[in-house]
């Protein structure tokens, strides 16, 4: 009976443990299964997240890029979101020949000018750094070697000018060297047309010297044998041929060359970051508009050099053809860039074209205003046709200003920059050297004192010092003998 007992008792006690063992395993997978259930719902949610905002990433690689740029306003994008940004103002304008380049190095000029900003130009008094070598930052008027300092985190500018936009050759790292973290933009046009245009205004026939009936096309006669007519030509020999590309950079003896033509075009496409097409002028400044985080009025302008009609050659389409073989180059440049503008411009959006509506009836009325009461002024040189001012405001002033009048007076506001700084410093040296002469003649009289000898001198020196450490020792024993006073609790 003790036995049965026992084992009874035994048996009670093991199921006991069991069915604790078993409560705690009941209970541990009830947790898991609300954990679980928790994981599950979280999951949905952030999955459901990404998928209503679809583009998050390429949202946060664009506020990336605006932070670098240190960008603060508001601009409605392409997506309907809302990306802070704001206006760019270090820029390179790479200013081609005959591509539209004076109205939008005007554009630039005007907004730089306006708002005091550093501009990079020709240390020699002309419009121009070079035609016929790659620039060089020595070309560059008040140009200092200075070195290249980054902010730690995003790289932003510190130094170096705003903006440039005057006629150079395409040399990035010198043109890096002189606008530190800019952005790069440059403009083309079609081959046939830029052409055409480069022999009317460097007056290419004449320099060939080319003889013709009044009949007769004198591009039609260049053609004929355009080996020995370009040898002739100096003043904008550059522009004989393929002149787009060597504005940007690509070297003649590669003319020919496909492999060289490619490869040259992937690389511009990687360092601008936009290219404006001529003959898509509006819907190009509609892109750069927002490129640099700008205003409506900011991009506006006024055709201010029109060719005089009487100064236009006829093409046959035979002629185009000699044209686009010549410049083949070129042609390759301007048809991949036109379908890159075309690309951006579907990229951009519904709005685009609303935009575009807008900016258009908007010249149409500033046109209207600045142009009433103008005088046309003819420039025989080079057969254009130039409007001066009718009205004088300062807005319509600054809209219709050459580009070589911003340029004017940009180099004076420099100059007198200049001589303020040398004034301001030549006044700190002469402080400098006054203080200097006053400190010399005190210690001068100094050593006098010290180095005279006489009982009488040596005897007032002695007092002096003894009066001065009595007043000392007084103090000190004052601050010594000043009484402690304890904060005592009010009852």
């Amino acid at each position: 009976m003790v036995l049965v007992g026992i084992e009874a008792k035994m048996l009670t006690s093991a199921q006991e443990r069991h069915l604790s063992c078993l409560d705690c395993l009941a209970r541990a997978t009830k947790r898991l299964r609300i954990f679980s259930s928790v994981f599950i719902v979280c999951s949905l949610i952030f999955s459901s997240a990404i998928y209503l905002n679809s583009g998050t990433l390429q949202f946060n690689q664009v506020q990336l890029v605006h932070t670098i740029y240190n960008r603060t306003t508001t601009q409605l994008v392409g997506t309907r979101r809302l990306v802070e940004c704001a206006p760019v103002q270090r820029i390179v304008f790479l200013k081609t020949h005959k591509t539209a380049g004076t109205s939008i190095g005007t554009i630039l000029q005007r907004y730089g000018y306006t708002r005091n900003l550093s501009f990079a130009i020709p240390a020699k008094d002309t419009p121009v750094f070079h035609c016929c070598r790659y620039f060089k930052r020595t070309d560059v008027y008040q140009y200092t070697e200075q070195e290249v300092q980054f902010e730690p985190e995003f790289g932003n500018q510190t130094w170096g000018f705003n903006m440039m936009t005057s006629h150079a050759v395409y040399s990035r790292p010198e043109m890096d060297a002189v606008v530190q973290d800019g952005l790069y933009v440059t403009s083309l046009r079609n081959p046939v047309d830029q052409f055409e245009s480069a022999f009317v205004y460097f007056d290419m026939m004449k320099q060939a010297k080319i003889t013709t009936n009044n009949n007769t096309n004198p591009l039609s006669v260049f053609f004929t044998n355009p080996e020995n007519y370009r040898k002739r030509i100096r003043y904008g020999e550059k522009q004989v041929q393929n002149g787009q590309m060597y504005d940007l950079g690509f070297q003649s003896q590669y003319f020919s060359d496909p492999f060289y033509i490619r490869y040259k075009i992937r690389q511009l496409e990687r360092e601008f970051d936009l290219v404006i097409i001529k003959e898509y002028f509006d819907e190009s400044l509609i892109l750069m508009k927002k490129l640099f985080c700008w205003e409506m009025d900011d991009i506006l302008y006024i055709p201010k050099r029109i060719r005089d009609s009487g100064f236009r050659y006829n093409i046959s389409e035979n002629l185009r053809q000699n044209i686009r073989e010549w410049n083949h180059a070129d042609v390759l440049l301007y048809e991949h860039f036109n379908r890159t503008l075309w690309r951006k411009i579907e990229e951009y959006g519904a709005e685009f074209w609303q935009e575009l509506d807008a900016f258009r009836r908007r010249i149409v009325d500033v046109t209207s205003l600045c142009e009433a009461g103008s005088q046309i002024i003819k420039d025989n040189v080079h057969h254009m046709n130039i409007i001066r001012l009718g009205n004088k405001t300062n807005f319509c002033r600054n809209l219709l200003r050459m580009d070589g009048e911003y340029t004017a007076l940009i180099r004076k506001r420099m100059q007198v920059k200049e001589w303020k700084n040398t004034q301001r410093n030549t006044s700190i040296s002469d402080l400098n050297s006054k203080q200097q002469t006053e400190k010399g003649n005190l210690n001068s009289t100094k050593s006098k004192l010290s180095t005279n000898n006489s009982p009488i001198s040596d005897t007032m020196n002695g007092k002096r010092i003894t009066r001065v450490r009595k007043k000392i020792f007084k103090k000190i024993v004052k601050k010594i003998k000043k009484p402690v006073t304890k904060a005592v609790r009010k009852p």
